[in-house]
């Protein structure tokens, strides 16, 4: 069964507000929200968040359903500073260990970014492929899919994320399919300075955008057997904007996705990735509501 699964700021909340928050998912109608990076950092440095969110988590009717870790370029798979990697690789080895202690089944981790640190995208993908091969046997010990995402960078298109999936052929290892993202890398998006996909692209010597646009050479289809979650969220295909499924600013054709999506063999979760802020305020039952709304149009056909 795929469970649906909510993203929400609680690092943002003192103690008492993120019980309430909790509480007001279950009576939402939702069963699951996000471990978010915040959660993974608070545990990983003070075990006593450990027991103080399973207590929380007992409480309030809802429970942790996926999992993403922590994000950043010394983060991500493909740390370019030697004397960083080992620490990352560490890094994600804990969080897959809490993930096993809260019961999750799949952890997105980012396969990483170009930077001023390093723009290569053949040698970020190696520090990548490297950084799987140590991550993977704890993935398999703490029964937890590593989830690889698409963005819309040089190096983590559908080609780069197929590559690090047919050189290790685990079943610990799967494709997280951000629609956002998705929106940022199609070829109709508008070509001005503040697309965040073109300009990656342009500033990574490719002036011309991504030559695998997101909406051609069934981009989804080909990721659509090795997606195990999913974030799903829209924008306007110019910035990331992390708005409700169901914004009507939005400009994702959820008719023509979600029952590809649905039919993915591997898929586990599909999680609501809007993100409240002051310029995009929601409710926990508008983001619980929202979600059912979407996938709504993949079991209709």
């Amino acid at each position: 069964m795929v469970k649906l699964t909510h993203f929400w700021p609680f690092n943002v909340y003192d103690r008492r507000v993120q019980e309430i928050v909790l509480r007001q998912f279950a009576e939402a109608g939702a069963d699951g929200v996000c471990f978010s990076p915040p959660e993974m950092a608070a545990m990983a440095c003070d075990p006593g968040e450990i027991v103080r969110w399973k207590r929380m988590i007992s409480a309030s009717g809802v429970a942790f359903r996926d999992a993403h870790a922590p994000y950043g370029p010394m983060k991500d798979l493909s740390c370019p500073v030697p004397e960083a990697f080992p620490h990352m690789v560490r890094m994600h080895e804990t969080c897959l260990r809490l993930c096993r202690e809260f019961g999750v089944g799949s952890c997105t981790i980012h396969v990483g970014r170009p930077t001023e640190l390093c723009k290569d995208a053949s040698v970020l993908h190696d520090n990548a492929l490297r950084a799987l091969e140590k991550i993977l046997p704890t993935a398999e010990e703490c029964r937890c899919v590593v989830c690889i995402e698409n963005i819309w960078d040089p190096n983590n298109t559908a080609g780069m994320l197929l590559d690090a999936i047919d050189r290790f052929r685990s079943p610990w290892l799967g494709i997280c399919w951000d629609s956002g993202h998705a929106q940022l890398s199609r070829s109709d998006t508008p070509d001005i300075p503040t697309q965040c996909g073109r300009e990656s692209w342009r500033n990574n010597g490719f002036p011309g955008g991504p030559p695998e646009w997101s909406d051609t050479d069934d981009y989804l289809r080909r990721l659509l057997p090795h997606i195990v979650t999913c974030h799903l969220h829209t924008n306007d295909r110019v910035r990331d904007r992390h708005w409700l499924p169901t914004d009507p600013r939005g400009r994702t054709d959820w008719a023509s996705e979600m029952p590809l999506l649905l039919s993915a063999p591997r898929l586990m979760q599909l999680q609501n990735e809007a993100s409240p802020n002051a310029e995009n305020p929601f409710t926990v039952k508008q983001q619980v509501d929202s979600l059912k709304a979407v996938v709504s149009h993949g079991r209709r056909s």
